[in-house]
């Protein structure tokens, strides 16, 4: 692939990017900048999964559009949070270190409003701000926005989620008629598609992917759980993985403080993030993440927003969110910058329609997974940190001069047993907490043979009531169990025909049941009980619907009722 000497970027910009290390644009850059940077501007819409680039994508010919001589706003971005808004500014900042007349002020709430006045007054040519803030600085009258040639609307879908919809409308019509604009989102829902209709004038369309479509380099993996062991199901899938440096999404705040405080409990480093949290306390829980004093971050869809985590390696999905777009953005906080990632879902009974649906309109297919035993995790650990061990090639010398004065204490243990006991040492508190753990993955549903081996040798019965009277299969159940004594497991198939119906019994209880049947009666009509041919199949395949315009399998009339029986509303 081509580097980005190739794209038409100005010297300056290209040595920016060389010194940050940039080899090759990623798709999302190559298709862009050369398109943005063409004469006359046009506007734009860019699709494209989040952590793809895009930042690079438009900031690299956003700043090569800046005039230093002009000390006024030229270029807006606007971010729908705190930290992305502060990420996109650091970012282009760094783009701009050979540009010294483009200056970058970053405006977001949270912090003081004074301080970011005096900082657009002494010049800036590229605002970056969150459109509350920035709504805010024009009511006051603090910035103008008559010189901005670009105003770039970055995850534009997320900032429809946020509410922004009043705030957009009100930035936009500041914005000159002539500006360009230039829409970037990672999904492309009916809200952004009317912002793009509404404001942009024939926009150029990129797309790098499919609509909510997810990365290709993010490996998707569903475990079923039962509700009662969703947490034993989390615990042992972070355990499983000694090397994870993840996030986790809960549906509520109060489920994200319960549990960041469960997992710290049990000895993995975690905190919580969400909206209850002031701005101190939420800067200082996403320092300590960085610095990876945090090993865990437990937190809600909205105070992930903007989160721009290049090493994360785990998206944990505690509580599968509603929309599929949802997870799309959840996910794509792992696999950024060209990393792969894993993102990984804790699916109940309840969950499966969601995970179908995610799995249809994402374009994806999860591979689903076994919840990790004790031993998978005490292995998986053992192994770890052999791996670790054998890693370390460098000691420290002052380390290795203690070595003469400890080896006698272990004088007489041969390197086995040092070994054996270092690694006691160091996994014990693990060891234990597994021990005698259960397995938590549900127990596989038995096969039609299965079940029949199990309930042993059965006959079966056949009763003169059915559908038209009313009957449904647990009213069978009740009849059978008051009138017999026998248990709901001494019951098999069940099969409610028209004016019939049958059911499976143990063979050892036939005799009983017809005999104590002969007396019941449902809704007042007598079941009239008969032994019948255990032998047919009691869900016989259904005829198919006949094509338009075409006979019906059965014509004519409906059965009349047999001989002898009253009519239903007798």
């Amino acid at each position: 692939m081509a580097g980005f000497e190739t794209l038409g970027l100005p010297e300056a910009l290209l040595r920016a990017v060389e010194g940050l290390g940039f080899r090759e644009p990623m798709p999302i850059q190559a298709e862009a900048i050369p398109a943005l940077l063409a004469e006359p501007p046009r506007d734009c819409v860019a699709l494209a999964a989040t952590g793809t680039g895009k930042t690079c994508a438009y900031g690299l010919p956003l700043l090569a559009r800046v005039a230093g001589e002009t000390p006024r706003p030229q270029a807006l971005v606007l971010a729908p949070t705190r930290e992305l808004c502060l990420q996109i500014g650091e970012e282009l900042a760094r783009f701009a270190k050979h540009l010294p007349e483009a200056k970058v002020a970053a405006c977001y709430g949270g912090a003081p409003i004074g301080q970011q006045i005096r900082k657009i007054e002494r010049g800036a040519q590229v605002i970056v701000a969150t459109p509350g803030r920035l709504c805010d600085l024009l009511r006051r009258e603090a910035i103008a926005l008559g010189d901005v040639r670009v105003c770039v609307l970055d995850e534009a879908d997320e900032m429809l989620d946020l509410g922004f919809r009043d705030e957009l409308a009100f930035i936009l019509a500041a914005v000159p008629e002539g500006a360009a604009m230039w829409l970037f989102s990672a999904t492309m829902p009916p809200e952004v598609e009317a912002i793009a209709d509404e404001h942009l004038d024939d926009p150029l369309r990129i797309a790098v992917g499919e609509r909510n479509v997810a990365q290709a380099n993010i490996a998707h993996h569903a475990y079923a759980v039962a509700e009662r062991n969703r947490y034993g199901a989390l615990r042992r899938v972070i355990d499983f993985v000694p090397e994870m440096y993840g996030l986790v999404f809960c549906r509520t705040r109060q489920d994200t403080q319960r549990l960041s405080e469960a997992l710290m409990h049990d000895g993995v480093y975690a905190e919580a993030l969400h909206g209850d949290l002031s701005q101190a306390q939420r800067d200082a829980v996403m320092r300590k993440f960085r610095d990876r004093a945090v090993r865990i971050l437990v937190a809600t869809d909205v105070a992930a927003r903007g989160i721009d985590i290049d090493a994360i390696s785990h998206v944990i999905h505690y509580h599968l969110p509603d929309a599929p777009a949802v997870y799309t953005h959840r996910s794509g906080r792992t696999a950024r910058a060209g990393k792969s990632g894993v993102s990984i879902a804790l699916v109940t009974p309840r969950d499966a329609a969601k995970l179908r649906l995610i799995e249809r309109i994402c374009g994806l297919r999860f591979e689903r997974r076994a919840i990790p035993s004790a031993d998978d995790i005490r292995q998986k650990h053992v192994f770890w940190l052999a791996e670790q061990i054998r890693a370390t090639h460098e000691v420290s010398p002052d380390l290795r001069a203690l070595l003469p004065a400890v080896a006698p204490l272990v004088a007489g243990l041969s390197p086995e047993e040092v070994l054996a006991r270092l690694l006691q040492l160091r996994l014990g508190p693990l060891l234990e907490a597994y021990e005698g753990a259960q397995d938590l993955n549900p127990a596989p549903k038995p096969t039609p043979e299965e079940r029949a081996a199990a309930f042993g040798p059965r006959a079966r019965i056949m009763l003169h009531v059915g559908r038209l009277d009313g009957l449904r299969e647990g009213a069978v159940v009740r009849l059978v169990c008051e009138a017999t004594g026998l248990q709901a497991a001494d019951i098999g198939a069940i099969a409610i025909k028209r004016e019939f119906a049958f059911f499976d019994i143990r063979a050892e209880h036939q005799r009983r049941a017809l005999s104590a049947l002969r007396d019941a009666t449902f809704d007042g009509r007598p079941l009239h009980p008969e032994a019948a041919d255990p032998t047919e199949d009691l869900h016989p395949t259904r005829a198919k619907r006949p094509p338009k315009g075409g006979k019906r399998p059965f014509p004519g009339k409906a059965k009349k009722r047999p001989h002898g029986r009253p009519p239903r509303h007798a």
